[in-house]
């Protein structure tokens, strides 16, 4: 299929799969992004409060929806955590679970479970993914916590050196590599480096 049919064809289908919404009268196309990066399939509807997104990825294998607030669709290429909020939505399963047959079709099932499970979003309450946002930034908060900051790292690669200069008999490296964190080595690492400098010493 040439391009320009393959995204006639795009267009066609996901106007199709929302035409209740544009039925209505509160959405209606929107036009597509601007710049050199656009994605030229990509088909964008939208009301006074919520724009929904539909963009080809994987070169026409998979679609990707994406919900926007109408104040933030242009500056947002990301948009809110709707895939999550359907997951939950649908008792537990996802709605991405079945592979689809084609990105045509996977259009059409991500419009049913936005029309079945995201009435709210639709009419502009965001409060739902607003709390899904909250709850992923305290996750990955917690996940950076837990972390070792740049300096346990340093001093976790240097103690990692000074293992195999031990086991060498390089004591002097030893010392080096480990006086400068001594702050932050294990019970077993500053007894490494005790020895280390006592073998120096007597040397």
């Amino acid at each position: 299929m040439k391009k320009d049919d393959a995204i006639q064809e795009f267009r066609a289908c996901a106007l199709d799969a929302y035409r209740p919404l544009l039925e209505r009268g509160e959405f209606r196309e929107l036009p597509g992004r601007s710049g050199d990066h656009a994605n030229e399939f990509s088909v964008r509807i939208g009301s006074s409060t919520t724009v929904i997104e539909i963009e080809g990825i994987h070169y026409g294998k998979a679609a990707w929806l994406k919900i926007f607030r109408a104040t933030e669709a242009d500056v947002d290429h990301y948009g809110l955590p709707i895939g999550k909020l359907l997951t939950l939505r649908s008792d537990g399963g996802n709605v991405n679970a079945r592979a689809p047959i084609s990105q045509l079709q996977q259009i059409r099932r991500d419009a049913e479970a936005m029309l079945l499970y995201a009435q709210d979003v639709l009419s502009g309450d965001f409060s739902a993914l607003d709390d899904l946002v909250k709850v992923q930034k305290q996750l990955n908060e917690e996940l950076l916590a837990k972390m070792p900051s740049p300096a346990q790292r340093a001093a976790d690669t240097a103690s990692a050196a000074a293992g195999h200069a031990f086991k060498q008999g390089d004591y002097r490296k030893v010392v080096e590599l480990l006086t400068p964190h001594l702050d932050l080595l294990s019970p077993s690492q500053k007894k490494r480096y005790q020895i280390s400098k006592g073998r120096i010493t007597d040397a």
